[in-house]
């Protein structure tokens, strides 16, 4: 019987480890040159063991601080309308975010049409990196009339988004409507998640509505497959 590749040897150690607890959550995996020690291995196959942990969902990785145990994915109900901050909240997270871009631009025809705005009207286009206990999760990409929200620049917009636009702009949260689709990663968004391109991703697309039936948010979404499931309550 031919024996498994180095790496995968390397895999199939850790694996049992984080499973049965003595690995937990939140702990730091040893260092590439300690596995390397350990096991007697180069660092190629060090590295793509840990790629295959990482792509697997038994760890995440923090530049500059190296890899840790993850034993439970991040979950979204379908059936209440949250943001990520509360989701993360209520799951023992630390929810953060990166800005990576945020301007006061035109509409696209397909966001003008959900926001039932003219295409002459400005939006804000809000990207951000979304994080769980320091790890990516999801890249978002948000779509604003200007009309509604003139004055979000000036606001603090790395913490809750919902939060902002109901204390400042009295914005109560009615409906959601989504489309949930799987995918692959681009390069770009694999870079931003630490995963590798071509990995499972799902795409979400929402749209969010007052109580009037006004939509005052359209959202883009990728978040990462090995990371994120979804739940749903279902009634008779």
């Amino acid at each position: 019987m031919k024996s498994l590749p180095r790496y995968m040897q390397v895999m199939n150690y850790y694996i049992p480890l984080i499973k049965s607890g003595k690995l937990k959550e939140g702990d730091k995996m040893p260092t590439e040159e300690e596995i390397c020690n350990l096991f007697h291995v180069s660092r190629i196959t060090v590295r793509r063991a840990l790629d295959g942990l990482l792509q697997n969902g038994y760890i995440y990785k923090q530049q500059g601080r190296g890899s840790f145990v993850t034993t439970k994915k991040t979950g979204f109900q379908l059936n209440h309308l949250k943001g990520f901050t509360e989701e993360m909240t209520q799951l023992g997270k630390v929810a953060s975010s990166e800005i990576l871009s945020f301007e006061i631009t035109a509409p696209t025809e397909k966001v003008a049409e959900i926001l039932s705005i003219d295409s002459s009207q400005k939006i804000y286009v809000l990207e951000r990196l979304r994080l769980a206990d320091g790890a990516p999760i999801a890249i978002e990409r948000v779509h604003l009339p200007f009309y509604r929200f003139p004055t979000l620049q000036s606001a603090d917009i790395r913490g809750s988004l919902y939060e902002i636009l109901q204390l400042q702009y009295g914005v109560e949260q009615f409906k959601g409507v989504q489309e949930i689709r799987a995918g692959l990663a681009s390069e770009e968004e694999a870079r931003l998640l630490h995963i590798h391109p071509g990995s499972a991703v799902l795409h979400i697309h929402r749209t969010t509505f007052e109580r009037d039936e006004t939509a005052y948010e359209y959202v883009e979404s990728t978040y990462r497959g090995d990371q994120y499931q979804f739940h749903v309550t279902i009634y008779k």
